[in-house]
Order: C-alpha cells, then structure tokens, then sequence
C-alpha cells in the first residue's frame, strides 16, 4: 500500500523534456472515460488548461466543424474532449499528469460520456427507458451507448492496448432503488467489455459524487465504495474538498483541475512506473531533511531540485516548488505525508511524518 502511494507522487507535471519520438515507437496506452455530465465536463477552460502535447491524443468524441474535429479520428488532446465547445473536464488533467509523469509513452483518451444518462444506457443488450432523451454520436444510429463504446475502443486499439477505465456516473441512478442494482450493473459492463474485447484487470477508477450540504447525490457514495471493492483491480478517486459549481451537481475548472489530478494519482499508484532513485529515510545519506520552522515545517536538500512536490495520501498538494527547500502548508494534521522531487534525471522519494 505504501510504495502505491508513493508512485502517485509521479502524477504531478514534472519538469523533463518530452520524449515524442520515442512514444510514437511505443503502443499507446488507451483510457476510456465513461459515465455521465461529471465525466463529460463543460466548465469554462482557463490559459493554463489549455495545453498542446502531442503525446496526448484523444478520438474525436463527434464532428465539431467549430473546433476542426471530426467522429473517430485522432487529434492531440485540448478541451473540449466530449462535446462540442463545452469546456474541460476531469479527463484534461489526468492525460497532462499521466504523460507527465510516462514521459516516453502516448496517452490516448477515449470519451464516451454522455450527461444525463442512466446507468443501463451503457449496459450491453439493455434498451434504457430513457433512450429518447439522449443522443449517441455521431448520427445517434445505435440502441445504446455499449456498441458506441466497443467500435470506438476497437479503433483505438489499432495503436495500443486498454490500460485504464475512468468512471464517473450516479447522479441519474442515485434513489434507494436503483443504486441497490446499481452496483451490480456497473460491474457487469466491466466484465462484457473486458470479455467481448480481451484484455485483463487494468485499473478501474470510479470517482466519488459530491457529498457537500449543497449536493443532491452524496448518499451514493458508499455504493461507489462498494463499486471499488467489487470490480478488480477498482479504486476510489475522493471527491472530497473540491471546488463545486453552483448546482447540485457538478464541479468549476479548479474542481475538475484537482479531480484529474487525483484520477492520475489513482492510476500511477497502481502501475510499474520506472524511477533512477529511491531513498525513503530522513538523515544526511540521502540529502534532505525536515526542518522546523517557527511557524510550520519545510522540506530541504542538500542540492536544489527541479522539482518537489509533497502530497496527502489521498494525493492533495500540500507543498510544491523548486531549489533547495518547500514549504509545507500549515494545515496539515496528523498522518504521513508523502513527496517526490527531481534534479535532473534523478528522482528522490519518501515519507514524511503527520504534523502538529
């Protein structure tokens, strides 16, 4: 459990240079994203969502003449991923944070969100109730989303291999009776697509709902929990203390920001992530230290790094710069804390006690 959570310390931005040439020698490594409106995004984009790497690429969710996209061809990553002209959602930040952090590997994202929907709209040889109310792209020919999902990821597994499903849905499903046989439905989709499309237990990462005074579905989080627990390989991606919008429902950029963060986080702690040194214990052989400040804690070194990042172990930045020093933010209680930091092509990791 320990070195899983340190290996989220890697789904931070680093800065290394890219290694384009390199990934496209390489299969790519294929996400799909399905649920509902959470999944889908729609928040207004800020400068600094809007990021160009050509290792991250994503299949055109439908034809969107306005931003030169059309149905099923690859593009590089840029918001919006799901529908036309909507803004970002969670899925921006976890391509950004997972390349980051893969830096010789593609990240192919495969939207296949649709906001509103029920969760039997995605289940195979199930006509949802609800059918009518929605639209499947890109002529809205099929009965339901499964089929969508199996030709889309199908297409993208002429370039790489499914290592990863991210999951967010609930809110149409979230009454006393349908989340009882929600569960049950959630993971009978993960059996057929691993079934119809052979490929093993890759992480599976259901995020929470709101749970705020303010949210209307936060009763179901507990089924999200059980949802974890009974899809192998499943984790949970904490919605907790994100920025929400106005609604009921959903989150503003900042909350998406943070919520791909995690979503990275989740899936790097359960993956190999190569690394060219690991030192986990405080005192002058491994060159950092922590220090006690009148006022709170710093992490230092001996040398300055390029980067350190300290985090929670639910993967929340609680210090982040360069140089030889971080502050560590006062809030923190007890429990350990966790960090990464890079100098060159060296990276140092450890754990850092609860603080007062």
């Amino acid at each position: 459990m320990r070195s899983g959570i340190l290996k989220s310390l890697l789904a931070v931005p680093l800065l290394l240079p890219a290694i384009a040439g390199a990934a496209e020698t390489r299969p790519w490594q294929i996400y799909l994203l399905f649920g509902q409106s959470n999944m889908a995004g729609g928040a207004r984009a800020e400068a600094q969502d809007v990021f160009d790497n050509p290792r991250v690429k994503v299949l055109a969710y439908d034809n969107c003449s306005g931003e030169g996209r059309t149905y099923n061809q690859w593009y590089t990553a840029k918001p919006s991923l799901h529908l036309c002209n909507t803004g970002m959602g969670l899925g921006d930040w976890f391509g950004k944070v997972v390349a980051d952090s893969l830096q010789q590997d593609t990240i192919a994202l495969i939207p296949c969100a649709i906001p509103g929907v029920d969760i039997d709209f995605f289940r195979k040889n199930v006509v949802s109730s609800r059918r009518n109310e929605f639209r499947i792209p890109p002529d809205n020919h099929w009965s339901g989303a499964y089929p969508w999902m199996i030709e889309r990821l199908k297409k993208a597994r002429e370039k790489g291999e499914i290592q990863g499903i991210l999951f967010h849905q609930g809110e149409a499903d979230w009454t006393s009776d349908a989340r009882k046989a929600w569960v049950g439905k959630v993971s009978e989709i993960v059996t057929d697509l691993k079934k119809d499309l052979g490929f093993g237990d890759v992480p599976f990462l259901a995020g929470e709902l709101r749970a705020d005074s303010k949210a209307c579905c936060g009763a179901h989080n507990p089924y999200v929990a059980t949802l974890a627990q009974t899809v192998p390989n499943g984790h949970v991606v904490s919605s907790a203390n994100l920025a929400i919008s106005t609604d009921a429902y959903h989150f503003t950029a900042t909350g998406y920001r943070e919520f791909g963060k995690r979503y990275a986080a989740a899936l790097l702690q359960n993956i190999d992530i190569p690394t060219r040194a690991t030192r986990e214990s405080p005192g002058t052989s491994t060159g950092w230290r922590l220090d006690r400040l009148s006022d709170g804690h710093a992490l230092a070194f001996d040398v300055p790094q390029d980067r350190i990042l300290v985090v929670d172990s639910k993967g929340r930045t609680v210090g982040e710069g360069r140089g030889e020093s971080v502050r560590i933010s006062s809030r923190r209680g007890p429990g350990l804390l966790f960090f990464l930091a890079r100098s060159g092509t060296t990276s140092i990791r450890g754990t850092l006690p609860g603080l007062p």
